[in-house]
């Protein structure tokens, strides 16, 4: 009975002392815990918006190179009387707009032994064209085209579109084939209210930045489906605003990756400055991709608080805490203005906390219970010696 007794007080002894070993464990390592997993949140947060980064500084390069190149034809065309050229490449058509040649998209051999393929081009207003007009579109095709090939395997597509609604684009392997501008558009066909023009307007950007819209339904088609954003570099002439270069990117081809790349329960998205999702693990997969589809997603993933918690924070990136329980990671992707995002709910630092403070409560309560053993097995003996010198 005695020894029963004995072995439930060094159970409890072990018990309690382990028990207070592993909250001593806790509360020494629960913050540094949770300061180590902001700290590689923040760090991974970093890493990816580089990535996404290089993609939007490769775009905005690409605009420039495109914009120098544009800004030397245009100016080696001044004084020259290009109709000639300009009605061969854009036929008049009856409905009184300029339209691009077929051959120009589905290829054709030119002057030279030169080759095109992949254009397209929606010129309305052919009663309103100047001369200066006409030098423009064709400095703009000539551009379009040539940098349209160099950046094609990076970017399936270049543009170039003016406040005329004049519209000229590389685009080889366009599911539409381009036909909407080469053939569909009807003569007044106006994409000013569109955010690809409102982005690079000189009143909503008087510096002339490279900037990208929200996802948006691509301006021809007007279902809503088949979101998508743009990011486009205005070309500005003594001041005065010409038009615009820009590259479509598809976030299903660019962006999922980077959001479903992810760590057990961990949540990743791609922000505007409003809060507008431009990809997320909601939106992956979905085609056709709907406004709908896209509401839906940032009510649940809460795109606008979050957006305006980093607004609000002012740092290149860091990490804050919400009302329930998760920790928000953040870095600023600068040149389409956007946030890279990583939620984590904080359970996931207390589990690591946890981990530890049961190991040292394993480790401590055999400590204890090897030790309380050992000491049994001396006291054994020597009882068992006292009594083998009595019997003797």
């Amino acid at each position: 009975m005695r020894a029963a007794g004995n072995v439930w007080m060094v159970l409890v002894f072990a018990i309690v002392a382990s028990s207070a070993a592993a909250m001593v464990a806790y509360s020494v390592t629960a913050e540094r815990q949770e300061r180590l997993v902001v700290e590689e949140m923040t760090r991974d947060i970093s890493e990816r918006a580089n990535r996404q980064r290089a993609l939007f500084e490769d775009a905005s390069r690409a605009h420039i190179a495109a914009q120098r190149t544009f800004l030397r034809r245009y100016g080696a065309l001044q004084g020259q009387d290009v109709s000639a050229d300009f009605n061969r490449l854009f036929p008049l058509q009856p409905d009184g707009t300029h339209r691009s040649r077929d051959d120009l998209f589905e290829g054709g051999a030119f002057a030279f032994g030169d080759d095109v393929r992949g254009m397209g081009a929606f010129i309305p207003a052919a009663a309103e064209m100047t001369n200066d007009r006409q030098r423009m579109i064709l400095a703009a095709f000539q551009t379009v085209r040539q940098h349209g090939e160099a950046l094609h395997t990076r970017f399936d597509n270049l543009y170039f579109f003016t406040p005329h609604n004049d519209l000229i684009i590389f685009g080889p392997e366009r599911a539409d084939r381009l036909e909407f501008y080469r053939r569909e558009a009807p003569a007044d066909f106006d994409f000013q209210d569109e955010s690809l023009a409102r982005v690079v307007a000189p009143q909503s950007n008087p510096l002339g930045a490279t900037a990208c819209t929200a996802l948006r339904r691509l301006i021809y088609v007007t279902d809503g489906s088949a979101l998508t954003t743009g990011c486009h570099t205005p070309v500005r002439v003594g001041g005065r605003h010409i038009g615009a270069f820009g590259i479509t990117i598809a976030m299903g081809d660019y962006l999922a990756t980077s959001v479903l790349d992810t760590v057990p329960h961990t949540e990743n998205m791609i922000l505007t400055r409003a809060g507008d999702l431009i990809a997320h693990r909601d939106l992956v997969g979905i085609d056709p991709l709907t406004p709908e589809a896209v509401a839906a997603a940032e009510a649940s993933a809460r795109s606008g608080e979050f957006a305006q918690r980093i607004r609000n924070d002012g740092r290149q990136n860091g990490a804050f805490r919400t009302s329930d329980g998760r920790i928000v990671g953040f870095a600023r992707i600068d040149t389409p203005g956007w946030y890279f995002v990583s939620v984590q709910p904080d359970w996931l630092a207390h589990s690591r906390t946890s981990q530890l403070a049961f190991l040292v409560f394993l480790f401590t309560f055999l400590g204890v219970l090897a030790q309380s053993a050992l000491v049994a097995a001396v006291v054994w003996w020597q009882a068992g010696q006292r009594q083998a010198v009595r019997t003797a």
